[in-house]
């Protein structure tokens, strides 16, 4: 703590006196001489600490990563080592480079969910959570639904293009206005990547209560 102190001390003198030459000679040159001056490559160090945990935390734990600002440089990439991620629309995934900033959005193959708000991006991580077990090893969170395991399944998918979705979930007939069940319980499918791959529908649903990866084709053109 006394060193940190320390450094933030010197740092801040080492600033005061790099702005004032700046002020008297005209230069307007970066800080870069600055920080190299300082030794600040311990900033990059903590990134590569933080990154390097952030990685190794997936084996252990549930982690994602909700994106509600801007999310620059090493941001960007924790989001991605965080293996699942849900972006509030409107707020870049920056990843920097040589060429050009590059802002990812998010059709991007990284982001699996998008939120209009805050307030959705963390009610949709409250939803993915209630498909994963409460700790490594634990039993699978099973849901006591009204959808039995033996009962029919109402939608019967026809011989042409249908959406796979509605077998997946079931839909509302439109000129009988009934509902046609599907394979899993209703309303339990949480779909990701929508606007990835188009040609694969993937996400979480539920089985009798029971919590299911789903993988499906969309065979429709787009």
């Amino acid at each position: 703590m006394i060193q940190s102190t320390q450094r933030r001390e010197k740092a801040a003198s080492a600033f005061a006196q790099w702005k004032l030459r700046t002020m008297e000679s005209g230069d307007t040159r970066s800080l870069i001489s600055l920080v190299s001056k300082m030794g600040w490559v311990e900033c990059l160090k903590g990134s590569g600490l933080i990154a390097g945990e952030t990685s190794r935390a997936y084996d252990d734990i549930f982690t994602i990563t909700l994106v509600t600002a801007r999310s620059v440089g090493i941001g960007a990439y924790l989001v991605r080592l965080g293996e699942r991620a849900v972006q509030v629309e409107g707020q870049p995934i920056i990843l920097t480079g040589a060429p050009a900033l590059n802002k990812i959005m998010h059709k991007n193959g990284v982001s699996h969910l998008t939120a209009g708000s805050d307030l959705e991006g963390a009610t949709h991580i409250l939803e993915w959570l209630s498909y994963v077990p409460e700790a490594k090893g634990s039993s699978l969170p099973i849901l006591d639904l009204a959808d039995p395991w033996d009962r029919d399944i109402g939608y019967s998918p026809p011989k042409g293009p249908y959406d796979p979705r509605w077998f997946i979930e079931g839909k509302t007939d439109e000129q009988t206005s009934e509902w046609l069940s599907g394979f899993f319980d209703k309303g339990s499918f949480q779909e990701t990547l929508s606007g990835w791959a188009q040609t694969v529908v993937v996400g979480r649903a539920r089985l009798a209560g029971i919590p299911m990866g789903v993988i499906a084709v969309e065979t429709r053109n787009h």
